[in-house]
């Protein structure tokens, strides 16, 4: 027995050292990656594999002499690799590798290739962490293909033992879900070593089982999680910036194995739209990113952006990525000329260099409709029209709840006009202000409905803690699913519908269906209509029924600006532009407003406030809002409100009155130009009947896009 025993441990001992120097990918399925298998045969023989390969040289660098824009950016990118410069940050570090390697492999400059020598041997001693490993691997990788010719024996050796050894290390991170970021920065690079290495005498087993997970998670996790999300017509649940964090890596992945392996994966729709999404999700005031999810940055010209969306031009024939990319390189330009450090880095504008296709004609978003609805995120954009003074407004209902970034914020909205006016208040950062406020529906221009037995989770995104978390009234705080195999036709992750969405010169309609987001217990329906008439009305009716009468109904509007409130009227202005908010129905309102110092955040009389350590910008963050019920205890209410956008000296009188008339609910808008008068079912489908100076506008449930 005893030695049973011994032999038993010393086994255990074995296989645990085993494992811990081999590449252990969770929830590996050997069954698919036998499928898989054959496919690594068709990667190939020789160098560069990697994007490019030696016969595609000469029609690049006759690209680069006849077409002016990539000229000027190759200039960008010589001008940085003939300098012995490079950042000593692991971030940074690896892409300007990739960087140096592209400008030798075009130029044939000895002193280029001396500097990515310099670099490579630097990142081959780098300690890296969970989030440079992959990039050191990654950098190492590239460099080993694309300098493989002009390398010592002992060189290549060296590189690209230092990528297999980082990419092992990626595997100790935990894995997260294949709808959020970190699965794409932490795991997605270990295809590069995995191509970079095959067959090359270096740890072949390793590398064969790195180059198969590589795959596997391209092709059974990345695309399909895109496919799942944006449904083919553009973006990402985790929010704008999140979204540039990491996009161009998926798009990356896509195209080194299409180049590798002469499977074209480009036939691929996942990311169809994006460029659209820049496009149409953006400010008028200022072009930054919409603060929706965890946003972290607002700067919607980052070049990671452009690293993607030169792709899609490329590969996609996108004449609005074109078009988008152009902005990204011209406010770079912009931003140098001004003395903004790091703004037109040489060393990240090597995608542009590769695959700018002059062919593919440019799409000006002025040539567009003001109004787009993303039907995989459930967002619908509108705008009075594009120029930086436009009225603009998103209303979003989103289909699937994937936790991590994303909020709890189905039937919301925001509107801007000339600065922020009816805003997603809040602070990103992991912490009790995400857990309690900032990711709950609170925090959010919908509608809550308060249980006061209901139990939230006090986890920062969605699980553990259960009970501990603040009682907004909100939508279901849960974890998210963790794989795409997960998600089952109308399982609990389907919590919101787009039920209708129509725009033309005159209007854009949606209607969208959040009672799924909200626990059954207490909720039974929650219905909304955003209705916007050009160029500045907005009519929003809610029709909200919960369980019991007694839970109360609040419908909620957030802003930077103390908002003025006068019996059923209230304005929010921002200096420039203000925004009047008519309360039509409940007949006999309750309104008050919340915020100020101490009380910015506040639920159920507690402030969540952010860390002392965040620094963030306090409009954007939100100081107040308005809060509007009901008097009368029902369990089915209708709140109507009509909300209009104008300049701060505007002196245009505008009448509001409720309207109620065969079971419908509705209110007549009069201003010096146009009479308008809406009507809504109470009850069945949510359809609705407008006109618009006589002329008649059936609202039907229906989804019409151009």
């Amino acid at each position: 027995m005893l030695k049973f025993y011994i032999i038993s441990v010393l086994m255990f001992l074995f296989t645990t050292y085993c494992l811990a120097d081999f590449p252990n990918l969770g929830q590996r399925d050997t069954a698919r990656q036998d499928e898989l298998r054959p496919r690594l045969e068709k990667i190939r023989k020789d160098h560069p594999r990697i994007f490019c390969h030696s016969e595609d040289f000469p029609e690049i660098r006759k690209r680069i002499e006849s077409t002016p824009e990539v000229k000027e950016v190759y200039g960008w990118l010589l001008e940085w690799a003939r300098s012995d410069h490079y950042y000593q940050n692991l971030w940074a570090t690896p892409n300007q590798l990739i960087a140096v390697c592209v400008a030798y492999r075009i130029s044939q400059e000895k002193p280029i290739f001396n500097h990515a020598v310099a670099i490579a041997d630097y990142l081959a001693k780098a300690k890296g962490d969970s989030w440079t490993l992959p990039r050191i691997t990654k950098g190492l990788a590239f460099a080993y293909d694309w300098l493989y010719d002009d390398l010592t024996p002992e060189q290549r050796q060296r590189y690209g033992e230092a990528s297999l050894n980082s990419a092992k290390e990626c595997y100790k991170t935990w894995r997260h879900s294949d709808f959020n970021n970190h699965q794409y920065l932490e795991y997605g690079p270990v295809l590069y070593t995995g191509i970079a290495l095959w067959r090359e005498g270096i740890d072949d087993e390793a590398v064969e089982q790195l180059a198969l997970d590589g795959l596997n998670l391209l092709v059974d996790h990345f695309m399909p999680a895109h496919d799942i999300v944006g449904k083919g017509d553009g973006g990402w649940h985790e929010s704008m910036s999140y979204h540039a964090f990491f996009t161009y890596e998926f798009a990356h992945l896509i195209e080194l194995w299409s180049s590798a392996s002469g499977e074209d994966l480009w036939n691929y729709t996942g990311l169809d739209g994006d460029s659209d999404w820049h496009v149409y999700c953006n400010s008028p005031f200022d072009e930054g990113q919409l603060s929706i999810a965890d946003i972290g940055d607002r700067n919607a010209f980052g070049s990671a952006n452009a690293q993607y969306l030169v792709l899609l031009q490329n590969k996609r024939k996108d004449g609005l990525a074109r078009y988008w990319t152009e902005r990204i390189k011209q406010e770079a330009i912009r931003r140098h000329s001004r003395g903004v450090n790091y703004s037109r880095d040489g060393s990240d504008w090597w995608t542009y260099v590769l695959w700018f296709a002059p062919g593919v004609p440019m799409i000006k978003r002025e040539e567009l409709p003001t109004s787009r609805l993303f039907s995989g995120l459930g967002w619908a954009s509108m705008r009075s029209d594009w120029t930086p003074d436009a009225t603009f407004a998103l209303f979003l209902c989103s289909p699937l709840w994937l936790g991590g970034h994303q909020h709890l914020d189905n039937n919301s909205f925001i509107i801007d006009k000339n600065g922020l006016l009816a805003i997603d208040s809040g602070v990103y950062e992991g912490t009790a202000h995400r857990a309690n406020y900032y990711a709950r529906t609170i925090a959010h221009n919908t509608v809550t409905c308060f249980d006061p037995d209901e139990k939230f989770n006090g986890g920062v995104w969605g699980s553990g803690n259960p009970g501990k978390g603040s009682n907004d009234g909100g939508q279901l705080y849960t974890s998210g699913p963790e794989r795409v195999n997960e998600i089952k036709p109308d399982d609990e992750n389907h919590r919101g519908r787009i039920l209708a969405y129509k725009s033309n010169d005159i209007y854009t309609y949606v209607v969208g269906d959040a009672t799924r987001s909200y626990s059954s217990s207490k909720l039974r329906e929650f219905t909304r209509v955003f209705l916007y008439i050009q160029p500045n009305i907005f009519v929003i009716f809610d029709r909200v029924e919960s369980t019991k009468a007694e839970f109360v109904k609040t419908w909620l509007l957030h802003s930077a600006y103390e908002p003025t409130i006068d019996n059923s009227t209230a304005n929010i202005s921002n200096g420039k532009s203000q925004l009047r908010v008519w309360t039509v129905f409940p007949a006999n309102p309750e309104i008050k407003k919340i915020g100020g110092q101490g009380h910015e955040f506040e639920v159920n009389g507690v402030n969540y406030p952010p860390t002392e350590k965040t620094n963030y910008n306090a409009d954007e963050a939100g100081r107040w809002r308005i809060e509007v019920r009901s008097k009368e205890l029902a369990e089915r209410q209708y709140f109507l409100h009509v909300l209009v956008t104008d300049d701060v000296e505007a002196t245009s009188k505008i009448s509001v009155e409720s309207l109620e008339e065969d079971g419908k609910i509705g209110v007549i808008i009069k201003n010096s130009e146009k009479t308008i008068k809406v009507l809504f079912t109470k009850e069945g489908s949510l359809t609705g009947l407008a006109t618009n100076n006589g002329d008649i506008i059936q609202l039907e449930q229906t989804i019409t896009k151009p």
